[in-house]
């Protein structure tokens, strides 16, 4: 059995839309200090209404990246081991959105054998929107938890499907 679960196709076009209002926003305030001109104002009357839809969309789109804290997930689960790679955005890093163009470089990887497996934790916060996966492993007697690895832009069926083989792993399911 090998399965490999992923969000790469959602988190590569919330990436591009945040680059793009990012390069909106840009041009956006660039218009705007040269609307201080009142011939300008003039030719661009309709710009306005342009102005509000974009800042409109900016403000929801905030909104949701706050709530979701979108990260990139990927997860190999072999009947051995589990091989888990993740990027998380740095919320406090201005160049933000540079990095998540080039992720591929920044991803984290974590790799669990099915000897030192012991168990996984769902932490659901906001209201249900942001889902992080704890994987528990045993080493020299004692638990170790990895860091929270945001699993939200899964979709239910990614979700349901990852949920069962990490229990695969753990054989709490058998499978016939």
């Amino acid at each position: 059995m090998k399965e490999r679960i992923n969000n790469r196709i959602v988190f590569n076009l919330y990436v591009w839309i945040s680059f793009f209002i990012f390069i909106m926003a840009i041009l956006i305030t660039i218009l705007w200090i040269l609307k201080l001109n009142k011939e300008i104002i003039q030719q661009w009357r309709g710009f306005l209404s342009i102005e509000l839809i974009l800042f409109i969309v900016f403000i929801l789109f905030g909104i949701a990246d706050n709530l979701i804290k979108p990260a990139y997930f990927e997860a190999l689960i072999t009947t051995d081991q589990i091989l888990i790679k993740s990027f998380n955005p740095n919320l406090r890093n201005d160049a933000r959105i540079i990095m998540m163009l080039f992720y591929r470089k920044h991803i984290a990887e974590y790799k669990i054998s099915r000897q030192t497996y012991n168990n996984y934790k769902i932490q659901i916060e906001r209201f249900g929107f942001k889902r992080s996966l704890i994987l528990q492993k045993i080493e020299n007697g004692r638990i170790y938890e990895s860091k929270p690895i945001n699993i939200s832009f899964l979709g239910i069926k990614k979700y349901t499907d990852l949920i069962i083989s990490i229990d695969r792993l753990k054989e709490k399911i058998t499978v016939n």
